[in-house]
């Protein structure tokens, strides 16, 4: 097991580091670069890979402005085939070039009314993911991962029966709602109307945007415990990076969510505050994808 692993977060204006000590998953570091433009891009990743011990096994993770994904019936083929069977499969329901898709693939959560298995397929650009790739792996790291941010937050949670739903927000994006249980993402929703949430106050919140979420998150809950018939949902966690995120839990406890609380990740980011959590838990999850990916291989292998 290497002594450190490593993730970077590739966002529309700056990139995320996050250094993690491999024994006890704890932070080392934790860095923002700006981006003056986008072909400042490589140079960005570079400085940044330039900082981390030697032979660092390194995770990149994508923003929702760097992939698509979509979900559809598993092909009936071989699964060492199924990389060569989705492109064929999906070429007319993405917006990228069938030349330039880079794809990867996991199974969805069984349902109980549903008789065929399905998949969700990530969808990338390889003119844009090459370049980066070609750069670091001239560098002392060992690029090994690449993750939309959508399938990380379960690394955040203990694999366990009981479910939990997680809404979350990055500055600029959508907030997202993903119920988890078991280990594997049973709902992933992305809310429009909510980019601004981070930087609006709890007076402006509350002039409607709370009560929408609100009912947003009951949909969730009603969806999961009620379409897809799964036991009821144990907690709700918030990963907001916003000075109000105690204001909203209160909100949504004043109105009949009992099992609401900031999620704390401070045993993995000791010193580090709740508001800068929220900024750097996908980095943190991108490299806990790293240490959980080995620590399957080796079950599996035994």
């Amino acid at each position: 097991m290497p002594t450190h692993v490593a993730a970077i977060y590739l966002q529309p204006e700056q990139l995320k580091l996050v250094l993690l000590q491999s024994t006890d998953r704890t932070l080392v570091k934790m860095e923002t670069v700006r981006l003056a433009d986008d072909g400042k891009l490589i140079s960005a990743c570079l400085q940044l890979a330039a900082e981390l011990p030697k032979h660092t096994p390194l995770c990149l993770v994508l923003s929702p402005d760097r992939y698509q994904l979509l979900q559809l019936d598993k092909p009936a083929v071989a699964d060492a085939e199924m990389l060569q069977a989705l492109p064929w499969q999906i070429r007319d329901l993405v917006s990228y070039a069938p030349d330039d898709l880079v794809l990867d693939y996991c199974d969805v959560a069984e349902q109980t009314n549903q008789s065929q298995p399905r998949i969700q397929v990530v969808a990338s650009q390889r003119s844009f993911l090459a370049p980066i790739c070609k750069a670091l792996q001239q560098q002392q790291v060992s690029l090994q991962n690449i993750q939309p941010d959508e399938w990380l937050a379960r690394n955040l949670l203990p694999v366990q029966p009981q479910a939990v739903l997680m809404l979350s927000h990055q500055p600029g994006q959508d907030v997202n709602i993903q119920i988890v249980r078991d280990g594997m993402l049973y709902v992933s929703r992305k809310l429009r109307g909510f980019q601004r949430i981070d930087q609006m106050s709890f007076a402006d919140l509350s002039r409607g945007l709370l009560d929408s979420l609100l009912l947003e998150v009951q949909r969730s809950l009603d969806f999961f415990e009620g379409q897809m018939r799964q036991p009821p949902v144990k907690e709700i966690l918030f990963l907001l990076a916003t000075p109000e995120l105690s204001a909203i839990v209160q909100y949504f406890v004043q109105n009949g969510f009992t099992q609401v609380r900031a999620m704390d990740l401070s045993a993995r980011m000791p010193g580090v505050s709740l508001a800068e959590q929220g900024e750097y838990w996908l980095p943190l999850a991108g490299a806990l994808e790293l240490l959980l990916s080995a620590e399957n291989s080796l079950e599996t292998t035994h």
